[in-house]
């Protein structure tokens, strides 16, 4: 990719979201006991629609998306704040935008706003991503 500039827009990119059984061998291979993220009729019991995808699994998609959209570009830091469940069987839009630019003797480092948005436009997870690209 060539010059990036404040206000570069990255994406917008959809995906679906993991299917129950996928979440649920995540949650196996991590350990994890909670039956929002494995029973549908438990997750519902809880107020959730549906079996719920757990955040680690969104994070791991922002990071997908900022290294897809700026190849070349090392992540050195992602933070995300989780605004909304989502749910096995949303259909997801990730969007971000280039906030600041900083050229350094070792490369350059751009901070982009990430975004995870339901197909209706809530917003349910929303991140930070400093990335580096080391000098030529």
């Amino acid at each position: 990719m060539s010059a990036i500039d404040l206000g570069h827009e990255l994406g917008p990119r959809s995906r679906a979201t993991p299917r129950p059984d996928q979440i649920a061998a995540y949650v196996s291979a991590a350990d994890i006991a909670e039956p929002m993220f494995t029973d549908p009729a438990r997750a519902r019991a809880l107020g959730y629609r549906g079996v719920v995808v757990p955040g680690p699994v969104l994070a791991a998609f922002l990071e997908q998306f900022a290294r897809a959209e700026l190849p070349g570009w090392r992540i050195e830091r992602l933070s995300t704040t989780f605004r909304v469940p989502t749910i096995s069987g949303d259909v997801l839009v990730l969007r971000g935008v280039v906030t600041e630019h900083h050229a350094a003797p070792d490369g350059e480092y751009v901070v982009c706003d990430l975004l995870i948005e339901h197909a209706g436009g809530e917003r349910a997870v929303t991140g930070t991503a400093t990335l580096r690209r080391a000098a030529a």
